[in-house]
């Protein structure tokens, strides 16, 4: 017996330990009687060894770090073999220019490949007034492809002294400086007069022999228009309401008494039963609307 009693005293200097290394010695031993088995002790070694390096890692502070260096090391690998950009290819450009493509497409030569945010990229190209949708690609190993569908010009929108190029949906394409490429397009004047064109333009358009000697479309704020024709020469007031009937009887008018082609300012088809003229001498008499 024992002189403290019979009763062993653990180990101050490790009483937490005994258990592991009775665990760690009976794996050991069981290593000796099959694969399996030495293949489970060695595997709970790796992951035991990796936890041990990630929290002194996360402990020390040097977590970032690391992961930091694994990434360019991943980089570096996928560089060496050939992932990165090496062409950059933009179709479907017409008026806009590819160097602003590019600039906006914000890829360069030598970037790598996994880390080209496409998404980003797509939405800086559909930013340019130019473009109505773009799509942007990889083309493994070494390429990105940018195909653009530009916008249709459609008319030419001035507000508050100035002029812009807009599509059909009156979204601005361009500031307009130079009217000689544009001089074939309509201006429209007044404020919610682009994105409104459109639907006054195709009532116009039901009369091929108007729509073609309309230079000018002017919008007041109550959503009325006047048309302006041959070198703004004569102008057309439509009604605020039903202005396709006003039109209807415009046409009908000239068919019977050419009234388009008389030596007249202004047309006035404001009021349902009756069209008021304006002969161009008193015109010139009058004060500007």
């Amino acid at each position: 017996m024992a002189a403290n009693g019979g009763i062993k005293r653990a180990n101050p200097l490790n009483p937490g330990f005994r258990g592991a290394r009775n665990w760690a010695a009976a794996q050991i031993r069981a290593t000796g009687y099959s694969k399996k088995s030495l293949w489970r002790f060695w595997i709970w070694i790796v992951f035991i060894a990796i936890t041990i390096v990630f929290c002194a890692l996360w402990l020390g502070g040097f977590l970032p770090n690391a992961q930091k260096v694994m990434n360019e090391f991943a980089r570096e690998r996928l560089a060496a073999i050939g992932f990165v950009v090496e062409h950059i290819d933009v179709t479907g450009e017409g008026r806009l220019r590819e160097t602003d493509v590019r600039r906006a497409l914000g890829v360069a030569v030598g970037d790598h490949m996994f880390e080209t945010d496409l998404k980003s990229a797509q939405k800086r190209i559909e930013s340019i007034g130019w473009v109505d949708h773009a799509v942007v690609r990889r083309l493994w190993p070494n390429r990105i492809v940018v195909q653009i569908v530009e916008r249709e010009p459609y008319a030419l929108w001035q507000n508050g002294g100035l002029i812009k190029l807009v599509d059909a949906e009156g979204r601005v394409m361009a500031d307009v400086t130079d009217f000689g490429e544009y001089r074939d397009y309509t201006l429209v004047v007044g404020e919610t007069a682009a994105p409104d064109y459109a639907g006054m333009y195709a009532i116009v358009a039901k009369h091929p022999a108007l729509i073609s000697r309309m230079d000018v479309a002017v919008q007041y704020p109550s959503g009325r228009w006047d048309i302006l024709i041959d070198g703004r020469k004569l102008r057309i007031k439509l009604p605020q309401t039903s202005p396709d009937s006003a039109l209807n009887e415009l046409m009908r008018l000239q068919v019977q008494t050419r009234i388009l082609d008389r030596n007249i300012a202004e047309i006035d088809l404001r009021l349902p039963d009756r069209v008021t003229i304006l002969p161009a001498k008193s015109a010139l008499r009058q004060p500007p609307v």
